[in-house]
Parts: structure tokens; sequence; C-alpha cells
């Protein structure tokens, strides 16, 4: 099942298998979000055409068919510095919600008749570092998330 998880320091590598694109995100430097679509971009290889609004995200996100892995991971240490100086938390929370959607998404292919011509099923995890901070959070947007252990 795709979504998020909660590891203990450490543990991370033992839960990525092979084949799997690995986004690395240190919340002591992606405070804001549109930093978090910067980097995403960057370490992902987002086509030139994207843009740092969620819903250029959300379609490039459910997407990523220029890649060779078919397994995504996006991996948050220090998750209580994360997106901390962003103005609008409105922001963090739908893109915290986003990505819940878009891994469900890649869970559930085919989404709608035909789609399953051009996408495939795959894994699609947000892996945050634990902490009372994300745990709460997720929480309170009604996010379900596995611990790790």
């Amino acid at each position: 099942m795709n979504g998020y998880c909660l590891f203990e320091a450490g543990k991370e590598k033992d839960l990525i298998k092979d084949n799997t694109r690995i986004v690395n995100i240190n919340g002591r430097e992606i405070v804001t979000v549109d930093e978090f679509i910067h980097e995403l971009a960057r370490q992902l290889d987002f086509p030139d055409y994207y843009s740092s609004s969620l819903d250029s995200l959300e379609e490039l996100l459910n997407d990523l068919s220029w890649l060779k892995e078919t397994q995504f991971a996006i991996v948050v240490r220090n998750y209580s510095f994360f997106l901390c100086e962003e103005k609008n938390p409105a922001r963090k929370t739908n893109l915290l919600g986003l990505l819940n959607d878009v891994a469900e998404q890649w869970d559930n292919v085919p989404n709608y008749p035909g789609e399953e011509d051009f996408r495939n099923k795959a894994v699609f995890n947000i892996y945050i570092e634990k902490g009372n901070i994300a745990a709460a959070e997720l929480e309170k947007l009604n996010i379900s998330y596995n611990e790790v252990k």
C-alpha cells in the first residue's frame, strides 16, 4: 500500500527496494513549498515546462514516464523544520494532501478506463523520519500512515 510511512532514523535503507528513485529532502534546508517543488523538480528531472504550482506538481508526479525507475520514494528528514517558513499554512496542508492523493492514484491504477495503456501501478511512498510533529500533522489532516520499526 502506497502512502506515508514514519521511520526510525537510519532504517530507511531497509525499506526502499531496488529500482526506486529516491528523493532526499532535508527539512532544515527545504522550508517553503516552492523550495520543495524546486527540489523535487531537480531530483526527479522534471521537464522544462513544469511550474511551481501544486496543480503542475500533481500532474508531473502522476506521470514520471521520463524516469527509468518504476518505484518512487520521497524521504524527509528533520521534519520539524520542513516547510517551517511557508507563509501560507494552507499550501503546506494542500501539499501533504496532494502527496497522499498521488500515492493513492499510483496504487489504484487504473483510476479511469484506458489509463493502464500508458501507466502501470507503481510504488510511491513518502517516508518521514519519526517525530511527534509529523504524526500529529498527518492525523490532524486525517491522512493515514504506517509506522515502520
